[in-house]
């Protein structure tokens, strides 16, 4: 598995100085970002040169960049989601960066008609080094492995894979064959999280507040990382547990907690 990093979600309002030191207190390697919270840095004063000095003398990388929304469309959607698109690049030529979390949207179109806007994206952020990795989300049309893995797979870019979400796996009907029909190599990035297969309320409502701490819940999350392993997938671990009690904590807090429940979920998942 690669690096573990702390995703933007998990600590929401973090300013961008408490973000970095709660990662690196609790010993992520990297951290996720968005532009809102690049925004609010530069508007309490910290320049380019402060972030990147930050994370220098933390030893903590800016990894995960999201996310773009409507990239499916045509016409003036489409339009102003490629100009988004070039704000996250330009986050990324400004701070690092490894790869940019596309949400996914409707199937209203051919499969090879998505397949060539993804394409597409994927070409823009090549020449900024970035992967580009779509997230299957179980309230849309492209709610699991195989929907995704087949627009990915039309597309064919070397830069362009998936974000395997554990949430959205064991909520969107996502299997272990979908994974494996996947392949590895397209597993951009790996969201960690835990949960319950029964809903509380609508989808939205457990998927922003009510997540569990990995192993806290009853999607069996070792035997998660056990199939994950399996297939040979070997990426970035975030760890993005969205939970109200979380957010009432410190940064620091939370971030520790979401480390201590990984590490333990991944010795199990090896033991």
């Amino acid at each position: 598995m690669g690096p573990l990093y702390l995703c933007a979600s998990m600590v929401e309002e973090a300013s961008f100085e408490e973000r970095v030191e709660a990662a690196a207190g609790a010993g992520y390697a990297g951290i996720g970002l968005r532009p809102t919270h690049y925004r609010k840095a530069r508007a309490a004063g910290l320049s380019d040169a402060d972030m990147r000095g930050r994370l220098r003398a933390a030893g903590v990388e800016l990894l995960e960049i999201g996310f773009v929304a409507d990239w499916w469309e045509t016409g003036e959607k489409a339009t102003r989601s490629q100009a988004y698109e070039q704000v996250l690049f330009r986050l990324a030529d400004t701070l690092g960066g490894r790869h940019v979390v596309l949400i996914s949207g409707p199937v209203t179109d051919p499969v090879t008609d998505l397949a060539e806007r993804f394409a597409g994206v994927c070409d823009r952020a090549a020449e900024h080094g970035l992967k580009i990795a779509i997230e299957p989300l179980p309230w849309t049309g492209m709610h699991d492995l195989g929907v995704v893995g087949g627009i990915v797979g039309q597309a064919d870019r070397p830069n362009g894979g998936v974000v395997l979400d554990a949430w959205h796996y064991h909520r969107g009907g996502s299997t272990p064959d979908m994974l494996r029909a996947l392949g590895p190599e397209r597993v951009v990035a790996l969201q960690l999280s835990d949960g319950w297969y029964e809903p509380v309320g609508t989808d939205l409502e457990d998927t922003f507040h009510r997540r569990e701490l990995p192993g806290r819940g009853g999607f069996g999350i070792a035997g998660f990382l056990r199939l994950v392993e399996s297939v040979g997938v070997d990426c970035p671990l975030g760890v993005e547990v969205l939970r109200d009690e979380l957010r009432a904590l410190p940064p620091a807090e939370s971030a520790r907690l979401g480390m201590q429940a990984t590490l333990e979920v991944l010795s199990e998942g090896r033991g």
